[in-house]
C-alpha cells in the first residue's frame, strides 16, 4: 500500500478560473491536505529492519520486506536510507551504541544489573545483530564496532573493578564479558517468563557472573600471550592436515568471519593455497564444506558429552562434567561454534532438520540435568539460565583478548558454575 506523504507531489492550491479541472467554490469538495509523514519514521524503518534481519538474517531481507512492514512503498524507504547495506549499518551502529551508552552512564554496578536485565528484555535480540549480522558491514564499520564495545567492557569492569578493587584488570574484563554476554543470552531464544520475573531470573545472573570468585590462574599469567596475541581458532592447528582437511579448514574460518552466502569458492581456494576447481575433487559443492563443518561439530560435542555423562556423581557433579566437556569442546572448535551459531539456516533441508535436532536434544540435556540438580526450578527458568552459560562460552572462546588467557577454561568454568548456582 503507498503512503499518501510518499506519493508523487500535487498542487494543493486550488486551480484558477479556465484551468483544466474545476476552481473551488461554493459546495465544491475541498481538496484533501496530503498526510503528514511521522516524524520518527526513521526510527520505525529501523525497529522494523532490526526484527526482519535478527528473524530472517540479512540476505533474505529485501529492502521491499522492510518497507512493507513498515507500511510504505521501498521508494519513501530510500528517502531517509541508501539501500540495504545502509540500514545494516545504522541497525548495528544503533545496537552498539545503546549498550555502550548504558554502561557509560551507569554510577555503580547496583545500579547498572538493576537497569541493564529490564533493557536487555527491551532490546532482545540485539546480540544476534551484532555478532550474526554485522559480519556482513563494511571492515573499517565493523572494526569501529568492536572498539565501541570493548570501551563498553572496559567501563562495565571499571564498575565491577570500584566493588572488588582487588581484582587484576584481565579478571575484571573477563567477567564484564560475562555479564553482557548473560544479558545477550535471550537474543538466541524464545523462552520467556512474567516480566517481573523475567527481569529477577536476568538480574540474579548478571550478578552472579559480576561476582563469581576467580581461581589462582593456572598455567602463570593469564596474559602471557599477549594482550593483542591472536591465536587461530579451530581444532585443525595440532594436526598433520591433509588437502581435504586444509581446505575444509579454510572454509570453515571464512564461513565464521563472513558468512555462508559471502564466501565463493573461489575464495576457499585461495585461502587453502589452491584453485577453486581443485576444491570439487574433496567437496562436490560449497554446501558439501558446510554440511561437513556441521557433522564434525556434533560429532565432536557428542563424544565429550558421552564421557561427562559416564563418570558416578550427584546430577550437579554430572552437570559440572558436562560444562567442562562443552568448555574443552568450544576452546578447540571456536569455528564451528561460529557455524552452530549463525550458519545451519544455509544448510538443505534435511541436514538443517538433523542439526536442530541435534541441538535441541543437546539443550534437554542441560535442561534436564539442571532440574535434578536444582529440583523445583521452572523449566523455562532452567532453559534461560542454561543458555546463559553457553552463551558466555561461546562468547568467551570467540573474543580475541580473553581467547589469549592460558586460564580461559578453568576460569570460563568457574562463571558457568556460578551461574548454574544462581539460576
Amino acid at each position: 500500500m503507498t503512503d499518501a506523504a510518499d506519493s508523487p507531489a500535487s498542487p494543493t492550491v486550488p486551480a484558477a478560473a479556465g484551468s483544466r479541472g474545476r476552481a473551488a467554490g461554493p459546495g465544491a469538495t475541498p481538496r484533501r491536505a496530503p498526510a503528514r509523514r511521522p516524524p520518527d519514521r526513521k526510527e520505525r524503518i529501523l525497529d522494523a529492519a532490526a526484527v526482519l534481519f535478527r528473524d530472517r538474517g540479512y540476505h533474505n531481507v529485501s529492502v521491499a520486506d522492510v518497507a512493507g512492514a513498515v507500511g510504505i512503498t521501498a521508494p519513501a524507504l530510500y528517502r531517509h536510507f541508501r539501500g540495504k547495506p545502509d540500514l545494516l549499518a545504522r541497525v548495528v551502529d544503533r545496537t552498539v551504541d545503546t549498550i555502550a551508552a548504558s554502561t557509560a552512564a551507569a554510577p555503580d554496578l547496583d545500579t547498572y544489573l538493576g537497569t541493564a536485565a529490564g533493557h536487555s528484555i527491551e532490546r532482545r535480540g540485539a546480540a544476534v545483530l551484532w555478532q550474526r549480522e554485522a559480519r556482513h558491514l563494511p571492515d573499517e564499520q565493523r572494526e569501529r564496532e568492536r572498539h565501541v564495545l570493548s570501551a563498553a567492557a572496559g567501563s562495565l569492569g571499571g564498575l565491577i573493578g570500584a566493588e572488588r578493587p582487588e581484582l587484576p584488570t584481565a579478571d575484571r574484563t573477563l567477567l564484564a564479558w560475562a555479564v553482557l554476554s548473560v544479558l545477550g543470552s535471550i537474543s538466541w531464544h524464545r523462552t520467556s517468563l512474567p516480566r517481573r520475573r523475567f527481569e529477577e531470573v536476568m538480574r540474579g545472573l548478571a550478578t552472579a557472573a559480576a561476582r563469581c570468585e576467580l581461581g589462582t590462574p593456572g598455567g602463570g599469567d593469564p596474559t602471557a600471550e599477549g594482550e593483542n596475541a591472536t591465536r587461530e581458532p579451530g581444532a585443525y592447528a595440532a594436526l598433520a592436515l591433509s588437502r581435504r582437511e586444509e581446505i575444509l579448514g579454510a572454509a570453515l574460518r571464512l564461513f565464521d568471519e563472513r558468512g555462508f552466502q559471502s564466501v565463493s569458492t573461489d575464495d576457499i581456494g585461495e585461502a587453502a593455497g589452491a584453485s577453486g576447481p581443485s576444491i570439487y575433487k574433496h567437496y562436490p559443492t560449497k554446501t558439501d564444506l558446510l554440511i561437513a563443518g556441521v557433522v564434525r561439530a556434533g560429532e565432536q560435542r557428542r563424544a565429550g558429552t558421552a564421557r561427562a555423562l559416564e563418570g558416578p556423581g550427584t546430577p550437579f557433579e554430572t552437570l559440572e562434567r558436562l560444562l567442562r566437556s562443552y568448555v574443552d569442546f568450544a576452546l578447540g572448535h571456536t569455528r564451528l561454534i561460529g557455524i552452530l551459531l549463525a550458519e545451519l539456516d544455509q544448510l538443505p533441508d534435511k541436514e538443517r532438520r538433523s542439526a536442530l535436532q541435534a541441538q535441541r536434544e543437546y539443550l534437554a540435556l542441560w535442561g534436564r540435568l539442571f532440574g535434578e540438580a536444582r529440583p523445583g526450578t521452572d523449566p523455562a527458568e532452567g532453559r534461560i539460565v542454561v543458555s546463559a552459560v553457553l552463551t558466555v562460552v561461546d562468547n568467551a572462546v570467540r573474543t580475541g583478548r580473553l581467547g589469549a588467557r592460558a586460564d580461559l577454561g578453568d576460569r570460563l568454568v568457574e562463571v558457568g558454575l556460578a551461574l548454574l548456582r544462581a539460576g
